[in-house]
């Protein structure tokens, strides 16, 4: 069994889960490969960087088609509040890839302008395993459907969706969302409910994602002893999305002296004076140490497919305080090992939290509870399983 996932990019939160799946993969003893159009992590093994391998005509028509055809990004530059938008051509025939042509399986992951539908099921004769990080799949070019502006892209959103119903036509493709959530959203899209799925959610490695002590995690950043910790991360903060202004409204409303809110991320602007800021942080088992560090941790999108900081928090036996997303709806079980916004304002963001502020939370049940349902080996175990269901 030979697996080769596709994925665009070797960062962010798609490519992560993508990595992880992988390498279990690897380390059950599967042949797994993952094709990435911009490689920069060069240290993971078996990853390989797309290299166009056309004869020179066949490259400039490509350069020409890619001319003539819009642009993705100037989507997102004419609507600056668009997270990503994506259209399902590209100038890329991954068919000719000498790893496609040795796959069994195909795994597509997160394959904004990447993958040229049309192309490639039109000579595509393998199995298809479509993991949905988000709802690209789902529609004419939105990953998310917060915010995003349907009624001034409607043209262009029909026209993909003429696009992407020709290609898939006929195709035998599962797709497998990463929460009931995503599930809903493929049920309901015209393009693609017609086929099968199975729900597979993401899953850690706990050798890594694991409580540190309290006191040893927060001298690693000097945070003080006599606090209460609310991390929360800001990556993407300029997205409406990731509700991160929702979050630091919330945490102003709090008023409560007791409490020191840390944010950890890309994040360069100016913060409230009683906010303190870390960083981006790249190693995980740092990572791990600053969720010990905290007593909460605040999941401020207000619209995600799964969010694997929350359970990369709950591994780490720290309870989530989070707005109803799709993903959270999924992890979160009320006053076990979080607490849930009733609705998306930040007044009952700042509720939710001083519910959670007068809960007596138990570390180790939520460290258990976490473990039986988001181990990685039990999610491999489903995807093997459904691997096996494929003809190839």
């Amino acid at each position: 069994m030979k697996i080769l996932h596709i994925n665009t990019n070797d960062k962010g939160g798609a490519a992560t889960a993508c990595i992880r799946i992988h390498l279990e993969l690897l380390q059950r003893g599967i042949d797994s490969k993952i094709l990435f159009l911009h490689r920069t992590k060069t240290h993971i093994p078996e990853t390989y960087a797309f290299k166009h391998n056309k004869p020179l005509l066949l490259r400039l028509w490509s350069k020409l088609k890619q001319l003539a055809t819009p642009k993705s990004a100037a989507v997102r530059e004419k609507f600056p509040e668009i997270e990503w938008f994506s259209d399902p051509t590209s100038p890329y025939d991954i068919t000719q890839h000498p790893l496609y042509k040795e796959a069994d399986i195909i795994q597509l992951n997160w394959v904004s302008g990447f993958l040229d539908e049309p192309s490639f099921f039109k000579s595509n004769l393998k199995p298809i395993v479509w993991r949905m990080p988000d709802l690209y799949a789902c529609g004419g070019g939105y990953h998310y459907k917060q915010g995003f502006p349907f009624d001034k892209l409607q043209s262009r959103l029909d026209r993909n969706v003429r696009i992407r119903s020709r290609a898939l036509r006929g195709q035998k493709i599962t797709f497998v969302p990463i929460s009931k959530w995503v599930q809903q959203n493929l049920n309901e899209s015209p393009i693609i409910k017609e086929f099968s799925n199975v729900v597979i959610r993401n899953g850690l490695d706990f050798s890594v994602f694991k409580p540190t002590p309290k006191q040893e995690a927060r001298s690693i950043w000097k945070l003080p002893s006599d606090k209460k910790i609310v991390l929360l991360g800001a990556d993407i903060n300029y997205s409406p999305r990731k509700g991160f202004h929702l979050a630091v409204a919330a945490l102003d409303a709090l008023k409560d002296e007791n409490v020191l809110p840390v944010v950890f991320g890309k994040f360069e602007e100016s913060l409230p004076d009683h906010f303190m800021q870390i960083g981006y942080i790249s190693d995980e088992n740092l990572l791990a140490k600053l969720y010990s560090a905290s007593d909460y941790f605040l999941m401020t999108s207000i619209e995600e497919a799964f969010g694997q900081v929350t359970i990369e928090a709950l591994s780490c036996g720290v309870p989530v305080v989070s707005f109803p997303n799709g993903g959270s709806l999924d992890i979160i079980n009320e006053n076990m090992n979080g607490v849930l916004a009733s609705n998306f304002t930040p007044e009952a963001l700042c509720k939710a939290l001083k519910i959670a502020l007068d809960l007596d939370f138990n570390s180790e049940a939520i460290v258990e509870d976490v473990r039986a349902r988001f181990n990685i080996q039990d999610k491999i175990e489903s995807y093997i399983r459904l691997y096996k269901t494929l003809d190839y």
